[in-house]
């Protein structure tokens, strides 16, 4: 087993995007990722060899020590040992689709421009996916997401979330959703144990929720936050639904909001939530080479604590991760 500095995603991983395949979907460090597989994708015509292959340079390059510059500064680096037996294989898979969306968050990328991003057409994926499976190239211990616009709006979003459920080589599936509308596919999931639904509050009031999102579905994201509390009762795991808080200076971040999105969220029998940091704002940061600003640092803290106080779990994504620790905000 040789040592050299690598990732899972490049070692096995795949993501799809609007209109290209990528290595992953990471973008917030220093390189900026783009690692790309297949450009002008439409869902047709990729080869898993040739998905094998390009993977094989890449890695060979790590070997050699040769990180690609679009790498560079990514969490997700580790240099350890890598096995070399029987590498063709996939085993993190994430849709991040960027097409439509049921609401309009004032942080995306997506919102200069929302009604040719509204127009984008999304391509199937499920024949793909069938194949991968069919052809006994995914393997167990790894994790299968979706993010990137609404997945519950896609047209083979149900079909596609069932399929994978019913794998048994799938142990754990992540959904990222606005939660505005209510699926019976992430409802399954939750109850068999293996999907986990990340719903993104980046709110405690309907003030701050219309501000944020720009549409008027503050009551009914808390109603489908509290059905699938209810069906995560039905499994072993109670921590299988989320609710997310993406800090976006300015704008929601007091401590009055972040109590309120707290209290919301035990009041619903949910036991985990995330919390972020708007990525333009600390792409900005970066930029400009300026420190953690202290008021992001202190909040960030307050949620540390309040969340020991409640009990709950608290996860800690890219930006956020920066800010509390050692590392400096990407």
């Amino acid at each position: 087993m040789q040592e050299y500095t690598s990732c899972h995603w490049l070692q096995h991983g795949l993501s799809f995007e609007n209109d290209h395949i990528e290595m992953c979907c990471l973008c917030c460090h220093k390189g900026g990722g783009r690692l790309y597989i297949k450009e002008n994708y439409n869902g047709k015509g990729v080869k898993w060899e040739d998905i094998f292959n390009l993977k094989e340079k890449f890695i060979e390059q790590n070997k050699n020590g040769e990180i690609d510059p679009r790498c560079d500064g990514c969490f997700n680096l580790v240099h350890r040992g890598w096995p070399d037996d029987d590498k063709h294989y996939i085993n993190y898979i994430h849709f991040n689709h960027w097409t439509h969306c049921n609401s309009d968050c004032i942080y995306c990328y997506t919102s200069w421009d929302k009604i040719n991003y509204q127009r984008r057409k999304h391509y199937q994926v499920l024949p793909m996916i069938k194949d991968l499976f069919k052809k006994k190239l995914f393997r167990p211990g790894g994790e299968i997401t979706f993010a990137g616009g609404e997945p519950t709006i896609l047209n083979e979003f149900e079909d596609l979330t069932n399929f994978l459920i019913k794998q048994p080589e799938v142990e754990r599936i992540t959904v990222h959703s606005s939660g505005i509308k209510h699926s019976k596919a992430i409802e399954n999931g939750i109850k068999a144990g293996k999907l986990s639904v990340c719903l993104s509050a980046d709110s405690g009031t309907r003030e701050i929720f219309k501000r944020v999102k720009r549409v008027d579905k503050f009551d009914k994201f808390w109603e489908n936050a509290e059905k699938y509390a209810k069906a995560q009762e039905k499994s072993e795991n109670k921590y299988n639904v989320e609710t997310k808080f993406i800090l976006i200076p300015d704008v929601n971040t007091t401590k009055e909001e972040i109590d309120k999105w707290l209290d919301l969220t035990v009041k619903c029998g949910i036991k985990s939530v995330v919390a972020d940091i708007e990525n333009d704002y600390c792409r900005d940061l970066r930029a400009k080479d300026l420190p953690k600003p202290q008021f992001l640092v202190d909040l960030g803290n307050y949620i540390i604590q309040r969340t020991k106080e409640l009990d709950l779990n608290l996860i800690d994504y890219n930006n956020f991760r920066y800010l509390t620790t050692e590392y400096h905000l990407m």
